[in-house]
């Protein structure tokens, strides 16, 4: 049955852009296609697709809306100390990201963390 998620894929609006943003995030490039570009990570696969593209591939006769805004829907990165966080951090201010947080202790866990959006609006949470 379904117990564990092997592929996750983020509509982006400018593939280009997007694919800058996460190789400048160290992500590595496992395939690339014109319409889909697939990064090299350990466990569950990761791409990103045309967000217009990616909604008629669900429903070509009645693709559902695009939409702004939050989803309820969060991708996480775990780095292993929290001077990484706060370099990541930097590193996301430089390639166009958005903080959303500054580095910060977390209010409802033990730890050190933030979060940002990243090109297209997709949450991120880095935290250790």
């Amino acid at each position: 049955m379904i117990n564990r998620i092997t592929l996750i894929t983020l509509g982006v609006k400018d593939i280009q852009k997007s694919k800058e943003f996460y190789v400048g995030l160290g992500f590595e490039i496992k395939k690339e296609r014109p319409t889909m570009i697939d990064f090299k990570i350990d466990g569950t696969d990761f791409s990103i697709f045309p967000i217009d593209m990616l909604a008629k591939d669900i429903n070509p006769d009645n693709p559902p809306e695009i939409i702004n805004g939050f989803s309820g829907t969060t991708l996480a990165h775990n780095p292993s100390n929290k001077e990484d966080v706060d370099t990541i951090y930097q590193r996301v201010i430089e390639l166009g990201g958005t903080p959303i947080t500054t580095p910060r202790k977390a209010i409802y866990w033990d730890g050190y963390h933030f979060y940002f959006k990243d090109l297209d609006g997709h949450y991120w949470e880095i935290a250790h």
